[in-house]
């Protein structure tokens, strides 16, 4: 049955299914292939003899792995350092992947990258309880996290791990397997291990991910609080974290914060903390929805391809982000940002009653209702002027634009305005009023510095005019 594009985008459960089902149908493909013709791929040997070695696993084990982040990264590289040995050209994470490798050829990338199955291999034989003696040991940056485990392994810069035995990891010395914290609330159970990033070509600094597991131990109340609140204000987004989130890595606030999810490894994202419980519940949901949309997207393109290259041609002027971006980011920040202002507008709703949620939470919540709708309409705007969409595309873009103006209007009628105080989040993650030279910020001294700092091409002209004729009236 067809569903709709409010469906598809809000309330569709099988779009997770669907991504890790893909998954494990390429981890075949790529076996296939590679039997085909195992001389061509240096290491394909092990890798089909381990390959088999799994295939005879309980279905429910090798789900519990394969579920991992880290699997679809693993099986994208796979299949795109194939299809560059046929000569392909290599994709930007794949070039990413080499340099930072220090592979010199596809074929040479694939050979490295298939002694990375090794780490499912190993967590295979931990989960189930069965022996494993590799044929060659795993060489291996630490700190790796095991996929679909709690476990990480640490210790030196580089270690080998042998092999399982009596499910504990055959290790060189000096190496310890520690459990990173788990946070569950009903039915989600989210594992907090920022080793679970670092894989080549990410395409962002991963340097933290190499901290103590001591920074996520430190925030694990504060994101079960912001969980918590989600379950409360967004119940619909919650139970699909129940059914995709898997993990979350913390970053320290080191002067520039950011939050992050990669289309690469779906079901997990990295957050900047300290935060307040509300702020990191709106920073929740904002990288969720990114990974509902890069699952939705796999039914279809949403740009029709061009020379302008709307995924990656950081081009465009975008309200969110002090850079220019790509049109497709554009259409994310439109799409999450829809789901951050309902989470806002449920607590500015239900929580004024509320003793439990801070003065300083709902200003925080007023700011946002008067905030996104301003950007939604500009990046809305930006889109019309500049995608080229394909059909799907279209009907996505067509209901994202109808929401928006819906979220608009539901502003004005909650007595939103361009002079509703601006907020912000402290190095300590408190909530504090923005000050600058003595006066208050507002919504409109927000959006304003933007536009001048930002939209260095001109492109909303017409949006900043009608700004400040709106401040002027």
């Amino acid at each position: 049955m067809t569903i709709g594009p409010h469906e598809l985008l809000w309330a569709d459960p099988d779009v997770y299914h669907r991504r890790r089902e893909k998954s494990a149908l390429a981890l075949i493909a790529v076996a296939r292939a590679l039997a085909s013709r195992p001389s061509s791929a240096p290491g394909a040997g092990e890798f089909l003899r381990l390959y088999d070695w799994v295939s005879t696993a309980d279905p429910d084990h090798f789900t519990e792995i394969w579920c991992d982040p880290v699997a679809y990264f693993w099986v994208r590289r796979a299949m795109h350092f194939l299809a560059s040995c046929l000569g392909e050209p290599l994709g930007t994470v794949e070039q990413a992947y080499c340099d930072e490798v220090g592979a010199t050829s596809a074929a040479e990338a694939l050979a490295l990258h298939l002694e990375e199955f090794k780490s499912f291999a190993i967590a295979l034989a931990i989960v189930s309880g069965r022996d494993l003696a590799l044929e060659r040991p795993y060489a291996v940056s630490l700190p790796l996290a095991v996929p679909g485990t709690d476990l990480v392994i640490t210790g030196p810069a580089r270690a080998t791990i042998a092999g399982v035995s009596n499910r504990t990891a055959l290790t060189s010395a000096g190496v310890r397997i520690e459990q990173c914290p788990v946070v569950r609330v009903d039915g989600a159970r989210v594992y907090l291990n920022a080793a679970r990033f670092r894989v080549p070509g990410i395409g962002f600094p991963t340097d933290w991910a190499a901290l103590p597991l001591e920074f996520q131990s430190r925030h694990r109340d504060t994101v079960g609080d912001a969980l918590r609140t989600i379950r409360r204000f967004q119940p619909t987004t919650f139970r699909h974290m129940e059914e995709a989130l898997h993990t979350i890595a913390l970053r320290p606030n080191d002067g520039k914060p950011f939050n992050i999810s990669a289309s690469e490894l779906p079901g997990s994202f990295v957050c900047t903390m300290p935060s307040d419980p509300f702020a990191l519940a709106g920073a929740f949901i904002h990288e969720f929805h990114h990974n509902t949309l890069f699952g939705i997207e796999e039914a279809g393109a949403f740009f029709q391809t061009s020379e302008r290259d709307e995924i990656e041609g950081e081009n465009h002027y975008s309200p969110w982000v002090e850079t220019l971006r790509p049109l497709h980011g554009i259409l994310h920040a439109v799409y999450v940002f829809l789901a951050v202002f309902r989470f806002w507008t449920a607590v500015a709703t239900e929580g004024s009653c509320d003793t439990g949620v801070s003065e300083a939470q709902l200003a925080f919540a007023r700011e946002q209702i008067a905030l996104i709708p301003q950007q939604l309409r500009i990046g809305t705007n930006q889109l019309r002027r500049h995608a080229r969409f394909t059909s799907f595309g279209a009907t996505i873009f067509e209901a994202l634009a109808a929401e928006g103006a819906e979220a608009e209007a539901s502003s004005r009628t909650m007595g939103a305005s361009l002079r509703t105080a601006a907020m912000g989040v402290t190095p300590s993650g408190a909530l504090r009023p923005l000050i600058q030279h003595g006066k208050p910020v507002t919504v409109a001294d927000l959006l304003l510095d933007h536009l001048t700092k930002s939209d260095v091409h001109h492109e909303c002209d017409a949006e900043r005019s009608s700004l400040e004729r709106a401040l002027g009236a």
